[in-house]
């Protein structure tokens, strides 16, 4: 699959969920997301005209979803995870 260039919104409630979009588009124009998440009703913009790869590891996200969603919504909302720390005991 070919990169992707989108641009990546931050929910302005919730820091660790994000909206990805085709770059250009404006995401008031947008109303799926805001239904079906209420934290996506004010976003900020995270990063312009992104070169997503939907083939790349990114950290706690599956990219293949992202640009699946991307390619058939016209958005992707997706959110960030943390690394595990290891217990100890």
């Amino acid at each position: 699959m070919n990169l992707l260039s989108v641009d990546l919104y931050q929910s302005a409630t919730n820091p660790d969920k994000f909206l990805a979009i085709p770059a250009g588009v404006d995401p008031s124009d947008l109303t799926g997301p805001m239904v079906f998440d209420k934290d996506y009703a004010q976003i900020t913009r995270y990063q312009e005209a992104f070169q997503f790869d939907p083939s790349e590891a990114y950290a706690g996200v599956n990219a293949a979803k992202i640009a699946a969603d991307i390619l058939t919504l016209k958005w992707a909302m997706y959110r960030r995870t943390s690394p595990r720390t290891p217990s100890k005991g």
